[in-house]
């Protein structure tokens, strides 16, 4: 249990690093959708540029892996796309531990 104990561990902690861009993501659409909507240049956001930030590692990875054909007003999209696949085969990966270890999959993350 202490293999599936660490592995979990380590799974999760990708799965967090994952997570906290795709939700600074999400939240810059939103913010984009609001600014633009009241007239405001995004450029200009504070909360914009704070969650431009937190993605701002992961926006320059996907630019070094994307061909030239990716315009910059497509990269959020490409990065959005990316994390959500990452994101899905760190959970599937989670319960594929669990699972060849024999336990239920509610059960294993259950036991903390």
């Amino acid at each position: 249990m202490d293999d599936l104990a660490s592995m979990l561990f380590w799974l999760r902690l990708v799965q967090l690093l994952l997570a906290i861009p795709l939700l600074a993501l999400a939240g810059q659409g939103v913010v984009f959708m609001i600014a633009r909507s009241v007239g405001q240049d995004v450029s200009s956001n504070f909360f914009f540029r704070i969650l431009e930030t937190v993605v701002m590692p992961f926006t320059r990875l996907a630019r070094l892996i994307t061909p030239k054909v990716i315009s910059d007003r497509q990269l959020p999209l490409v990065v959005l796309s990316l994390l959500v696949v990452g994101y899905f085969w760190v959970m599937f990966a989670i319960a594929d531990a669990c699972t060849s270890h024999g336990f239920p999959v509610a059960q294993c993350l259950q036991g903390r």
